[in-house]
C-alpha cells in the first residue's frame, strides 16, 4: 500500500453529502419523542429485516421448490421415455434373434407334402423362441406369417392372405418399411379378448434369395408396460401418446384397459407441466406429466400454521419488547420532566414513586440529589439571613423586656450597694447577701453582653434569683439545683433559664403560704441534653398545657410581636434559634400537685462549640 489510505479513496463531495444526509436523519429523529423513535426503531430494525428475510426465505424456498419440480418432472418423463425405449429396444432385439435364424428361414420356405410334416418341423422350430420370449415376459403373443401355400393356419404360424384386411397389417405395408411399431385396439368376437395391443412387426428378408415373403409379429405386455409406466410416475399422472391416441396413462379417467384408447383430446392441456417427445426407431412418442406437487410446496402448506405463528412472533414479540422498553424510559423521563416544571416554580419536591435500577434510576436519583442540595442552599444559606434577622429582633425585644424592668439601673446599682455596705456595717450579714444576689442580677440585665455562656453561668444567675426568691418567702420556699456530669461547659442562650424558674416561682407558687420547692436538673440523655424546671405549685389543666406547649414550640417573631408575655417566648424562640429547630419544649402539670417543664435540645449542634 506505500503508506496510502485506500486505493479507491471516497470523493470529498460525497463524503460531505453522506454527512449531511447523516445530520438530517438525525435531526429528524432528534425532533421526535421517544416512542416515535421507537418505532422507527422497530420497522426499520425488526419489521422491515423480518419481512426481507422471510420474503427472501420464502422466495428461495419457492425457487427450490420451482426447481425440485422442473427437474423431478424432467426426471420423470426421461423415465417413461427411457422405459418406453427400453421394451420397444427388446422387443426389436428378439426380431432381430428370429430375423437372422437360418431355421425360421428354411421352416418357412419348405414346402411340406403332408401336414405331419408340417407339424413336426414346426414343434422343432418354434419351442426354443416361444419360450425365450416368454421368459422375458415382455412378449404376450409372437406370431410368423408366410405367404407359404403348404403351411396350415394356427398356433404361431398364419398365411399372410388371412391378414391383408387387419388394420395393422396395412399401416405396416403402407409404412414400407422393414421394422414397425404400432399400438392398435384389437377386437374379439368373445369380449375378454378385446385388448388394447402393442405389436413390433418386421420383414423378414435378411436371406434375400428367399422364396416366400415373411414377417413376424410381437405382440408386448400392455399391462406389464402400464405397470411400469405408474411405477416412474411418482404420485403424477402421465400420458404417453402415439398421434392421437394415449396408449398408456395412469389416469383415473383410463381405469378399464380392455376399452379402445383414448383419444389425446382427454389431456388437460392446462394441467399440463412437461411435454416430452422421443423417438424409437423412427416411430415418435409424446410424454405429458401433470399433477407434480413440490414437497417444499406440501410442506409449506402443511405448516403454514407454524409459519404464520412464527413469523407473528418475529414481529410481536419484538413490538411488544420494545413498547416495555419505551414506556420504562419515556413514563420516568416525562416524569422528570413534570418535576423540572416544578423546580422552576420553586417548588422543591422528591421523586418518590420511580422504580428500577438503570441509567434513568440514577437520573432521577440525581436530580432528587440536586433538590436536596437546593433545599439545603435555601433553607441554611439564603435563609440565614433572615434567620440572623429575626435572632436579632428577639434578642431587640429581650433587652427592651430587660431594660422595660429597670429604672435608671446604675442608679439603682449604686444605692444598693450603699444598703449592702450599710448593712455589713451593722453586722446584717443575710440583708448584705441578698442585696449583693439582686445587684448581680439587675447588672446583667443591664449589661447583657454575649447572648450565649455556659450552663454553669447561667445556673449562678438562677440561683441568685432563688436565694432572692428563698429570701422574700422565708423557709417555706426551698429549691435543689442538680448539673450532671460534663454539662456545666455547656452553652445555651443568657437568661433562658432564669426565665423558666422565674415562671416558675411566679405562676406556680405564687399563692397563699408560698410553700413549695422548685428542681432545677441539668443532664445528657443519649443525643439529647435534658433541662428540667420542676415545681411543686399549683399546677394547670390539660388543655392549658397542651395550648402552652403548642405555643412554645411553634414560637416566632410574629408570635413575640403579638403576645403580651414575652419572656418564655422569648426564651424558646432563642433556643431554636441557637440550638436548632429539633428543640422541643415538654410540660407535663397536675393540677395542685405542680408543673414539670422539660427543654429538649439536640447534641448533635454541640452547643459547647459556640464559644
Amino acid at each position: 500500500m506505500n503508506g496510502k489510505k485506500s486505493d479507491y479513496p471516497i470523493p470529498k463531495n460525497i463524503k460531505k453529502y453522506i454527512r449531511a444526509l447523516y445530520d438530517k436523519i438525525l435531526r429528524h429523529i432528534n425532533n421526535r419523542n421517544i416512542r416515535v423513535k421507537t418505532i422507527f426503531l422497530y420497522v426499520f430494525c425488526v419489521l422491515v429485516p423480518v419481512l426481507v428475510t422471510n420474503t427472501f426465505i420464502v422466495g428461495n424456498a419457492l425457487k427450490a421448490s420451482h426447481d425440485e419440480s422442473v427437474e423431478t418432472i424432467n426426471n420423470i418423463a426421461d423415465s417413461i421415455a427411457s422405459d418406453m425405449s427400453s421394451f420397444f429396444e427388446n422387443a426389436v432385439f428378439l426380431t432381430v434373434d428370429i430375423y437372422a435364424s437360418n431355421s425360421i428361414y428354411k421352416f418357412l420356405d419348405t414346402r411340406y407334402t403332408t401336414n405331419g410334416k408340417f407339424l413336426q418341423e414346426y414343434n422343432k422350430v418354434f419351442d426354443n423362441y416361444v419360450f425365450y420370449a416368454n421368459s422375458r415376459r415382455l412378449i404376450s403373443d409372437i406370431t410368423l406369417y408366410s405367404d407359404n401355400p403348404t403351411m396350415l393356419n394356427g398356433g404361431r404360424y398364419y398365411r399372410l392372405d388371412t391378414i391383408k384386411e387387419n388394420e395393422w397389417y396395412n399401416k405396416f405395408v403402407q409404412s414400407n418399411k422393414d421394422l414397425f411399431i404400432y399400438p392398435y385396439y384389437k377386437e374379439s368376437v368373445d369380449i375378454n379378448q378385446r385388448n388394447r395391443t402393442i405389436s413390433v412387426v418386421r420383414k423378414l428378408n435378411y436371406i434375400e434369395m428367399s422364396k416366400n415373403e415373411k414377417i413376424v409379429k410381437l405382440d408386448l405386455n400392455y399391462n406389464m408396460m402400464k405397470e411400469a409406466i405408474k411405477d416412474s410416475a411418482f404420485n403424477t399422472v402421465v400420458y404417453v401418446c402415439n398421434g392421437d391416441n394415449i396408449i398408456f396413462t395412469n389416469s383415473d379417467k383410463d381405469k378399464i384397459t380392455k376399452n379402445d384408447f383414448l383419444g389425446k383430446s382427454e389431456i388437460p392441456g392446462k394441467d399440463i407441466q412437461i411435454h416430452k417427445n422421443f423417438t424409437a426407431y423412427g416411430f415418435d412418442f409424446d410424454v405429458y406429466v401433470s399433477g407434480y406437487k413440490s414437497n417444499y410446496l406440501s410442506m409449506i402448506k402443511k405448516n403454514l400454521l407454524l409459519i404464520a405463528v412464527l413469523f407473528l412472533a418475529d414481529a410481536f414479540i419484538p413490538a411488544i419488547m420494545l413498547s416495555l422498553f419505551s414506556d420504562s424510559i419515556s413514563k420516568r423521563i416525562l416524569l422528570l420532566g413534570r418535576y423540572m416544571k416544578k423546580v422552576k416554580g420553586e417548588e422543591f419536591e422528591l421523586i418518590t414513586e420511580s422504580e428500577g435500577k438503570d441509567e434513568v434510576r440514577e437520573l432521577l436519583d440525581n436530580y432528587n440529589l440536586m433538590v436536596t442540595r437546593m433545599k439545603h442552599l435555601i433553607e441554611y444559606e439564603y435563609k440565614s439571613k433572615l434567620e440572623q434577622q429575626e435572632l436579632r429582633l428577639a434578642r431587640q425585644q429581650a433587652e427592651l423586656l430587660a431594660l422595660y424592668s429597670q429604672i435608671n439601673p446604675h442608679f439603682m446599682f449604686n444605692v444598693l450597694e450603699s444598703i449592702r455596705m450599710r448593712s455589713v456595717i451593722k453586722g446584717e450579714q443575710e440583708t448584705s447577701q441578698m442585696i449583693e444576689s439582686l445587684a448581680k442580677l439587675m447588672r446583667k440585665s443591664a449589661e447583657w453582653g454575649a447572648d450565649l455562656i455556659t450552663i454553669q453561668q447561667e445556673i449562678g444567675f438562677v440561683q441568685d434569683y432563688l436565694d432572692l426568691q428563698k429570701y422574700r418567702y422565708g423557709d417555706n420556699f426551698n429549691y435543689k439545683i442538680r448539673i450532671g456530669e460534663g454539662c456545666g461547659n455547656l452553652k445555651i442562650p443568657s437568661l433562658v433559664l432564669v426565665t423558666f424558674a422565674e415562671n416558675s416561682c411566679v405562676h406556680g407558687l405564687n399563692r397563699e403560704g408560698h410553700s413549695g420547692t422548685i428542681f432545677l436538673t441539668v443532664k445528657k440523655e443519649e443525643d439529647f441534653l435534658m433541662i428540667e424546671i420542676e415545681d411543686t405549685g399549683v399546677g394547670m389543666e390539660e388543655d392549658k398545657v397542651i395550648d402552652l406547649e403548642k405555643t412554645l414550640n411553634e414560637a416566632n417573631i410574629d408570635d413575640l410581636q403579638k403576645s403580651s408575655s414575652l419572656g418564655m417566648l422569648n426564651a424558646c424562640i432563642r433556643l431554636k434559634k441557637y440550638c436548632g429547630s429539633m428543640t422541643r419544649i415538654i410540660i407535663e402539670s397536675e393540677q395542685e400537685a405542680g408543673t414539670c417543664i422539660t427543654i429538649k435540645i439536640p447534641l448533635e449542634y454541640n452547643i459547647s462549640e459556640h464559644l
